[in-house]
């Protein structure tokens, strides 16, 4: 600890010449929030129960769980909060007490911060000095902080955290280093499923119904012209409908894949997060920060199911929502 101190004193003293001058509620379980997933639907018109004609979501399992994943990233952002304040507490302990060493060593911290003169007689006297007198000098500024009991040794409380800390810490890292291979894997998953789609939205309707010559917002296009288009989009609905449920069913394999990948992985996230309460457990500003770090890889990974959810009820829900204008004016906004 001692030599660690003389280095981080030593370290201070050169960047200074250098440079002159709800509330209280604990996160929700990662694991609960990921079993209230919900499955998709398996039809396009169920869908239309899940988010109105502009795409906002109506659901409110869905709903309730985004509010949730929200209220758990809270928690978690002020169990970070909480740690860097320790933090920040003990960088103005060791700023204090490094001002002190060094007042004892014959140098004024405050005036080599604002005084570049005297910043470059300090940095003289230092350059002048031997190895035996630089490491006096050292000691002599480190001696504040050595005999601090406010000061935490970062290394030792790394070594003295729980066994259960420890191997969540580990684990955190560990899971979140394997966040981008999970993310590519995750997007394999939706290639596949986009290029099913594909195939299946490019596949002809074959309307047992002629198309209209005249398009139905042409001036010309009156009642006979009309009808045709009513009796057109009246069988084209419902095989453009029947269209968009192949494809929900497509993404929903593929949301059922991705589910079953991580759902492993998170369990056992939760078995971690739980057991040091989200790195609460730790004295180790680093150790918490892996932890942290566990969560935020794990939520991340929900968040990704959620957004896919939603994704996929928003586009089977369109043209089932818009009815026959959809096959009367293609494009248009439907209202």
């Amino acid at each position: 600890m001692t030599r660690n101190l003389h280095a981080a004193a030593a370290a201070m003293i050169l960047a200074l010449v250098a440079g002159g001058a709800r509330a209280d509620d604990g996160p929700s379980s990662v694991l609960a929030l990921f079993n209230r997933l919900p499955e998709l639907p398996t039809t396009a018109q169920e869908a239309t129960r899940w988010v109105d004609k502009q795409g906002k979501l109506l659901h409110p399992g869905l709903l309730a769980l985004q509010a949730d994943i929200k209220l758990h990233q809270q928690a978690i952002d002020r169990l970070g909060a909480a740690a860097g304040e320790r933090g920040r507490a003990q960088g103005a302990v060791v700023v204090a007490d490094l001002g002190q060493g060094m007042a004892d060593a014959g140098i004024d911290m405050a005036r080599l911060q604002r005084d570049p003169a005297y910043a470059q007689q300090v940095q003289e006297r230092l350059r002048k000095m031997s190895p035996q007198e630089a490491m006096a000098l050292s000691q002599r500024m480190s001696q504040p902080m050595n005999q601090d009991p406010r000061l935490q040794n970062a290394a030792k409380a790394m070594v003295d955290d729980a066994p259960a800390v420890k191997a969540a810490a580990t684990a955190g890292e560990a899971y979140s280093q394997a966040q981008l291979a999970r993310l590519k894997a995750q997007e394999a998953i939706w290639r596949e499923a986009e290029a099913a789609a594909d195939v299946i939205r490019h596949r002809p309707l074959n309307v047992p119904a002629a198309k209209p010559a005249m398009e139905w917002e042409n001036i010309g296009c009156e009642a006979p012209c009309r009808a045709q288009w009513d009796a057109y989009a009246s069988k084209a609905l419902p095989l453009m409908v029947a269209r968009d449920t192949e494809v929900l069913l497509a993404r929903r394999a593929a949301v059922q894949r991705q589910r079953a990948a991580v759902a492993e992985g998170i369990k056992l996230a939760d078995g971690h997060l739980v057991a040091t309460r989200y790195g609460a457990a730790s004295q180790s500003q680093a150790n918490q920060m892996k932890i942290t770090g566990y969560d935020g890889a794990a939520i991340g990974d929900l968040i990704y199911l959620v957004d896919r959810i939603s994704d996929s009820v928003r586009s089977a829900a369109a043209v089932a929502h818009c009815g026959k204008q959809v096959v009367l004016v293609p494009g248009a906004i439907c209202q």
